[in-house]
């Protein structure tokens, strides 16, 4: 399911709006490097410390079976906003031409659902797997968006003023109704 949805993200690429102002290569870098950790804790076994294989909860096949859903439908959340932004995509921090600020869809619910939609199919991964090491890969790709969300939103603000601020009042910032 991340393989398609990588492809996708790929092939959708091209046809966004020029970019006029985007974010630092440091910043850019720092993020990438964040995810990257958080994948390889909860995809691969390259790091070897015996504590981070230690199962944390109960694993009944109703449990992975819920993760496993939980996954397809964080993943099915963050593509359907990624089709709704279209060409105001981007896959770093930016001001597009012509940029918009998308409210509608999917930007009804949370301001960031890609996230959204990211987070919880982390979450299901984590649920199936049941490894301390994916629960660490939670931590740590909240802490990567929250360091993504914070720039982008000053980048909003810069962009849109009082329609961005309208907006931050009543859509929650990555879960709905809470944060």
């Amino acid at each position: 399911m991340w393989l398609a949805l990588a492809l996708y993200w790929l092939a959708s690429a091209i046809s966004v709006k020029k970019s006029i102002k985007r974010e630092s290569g440091w910043q850019r870098t720092t993020y990438i490097l964040c995810v990257l950790l958080a994948f390889s804790l909860l995809f691969s076994d390259y790091l070897r410390a015996p504590i981070l294989y230690r199962p944390i909860l109960p694993q009944t096949e109703l449990w992975k079976i819920a993760g496993l859903i939980l996954c397809a439908t964080g993943l099915l959340f963050a593509l359907t906003a990624r089709i709704w932004l279209g060409s105001n995509w981007s896959g770093r921090i930016t001001i597009k031409e012509n940029h918009e600020l998308v409210q509608s869809g999917p930007y009804r619910i949370t301001r960031n659902p890609i996230y959204t939609g990211f987070l919880l199919a982390f979450c299901g991964c984590s649920m199936s797997l049941g490894l301390l090491k994916g629960y660490l890969g939670i931590l740590l790709l909240v802490i990567c968006l929250m360091m993504k969300i914070s720039k982008e939103e000053s980048f909003m603000l810069e962009v849109f003023g009082d329609k961005w601020k309208s907006y931050k009042s009543r859509v929650k910032r990555l879960i709905p109704g809470i944060y």
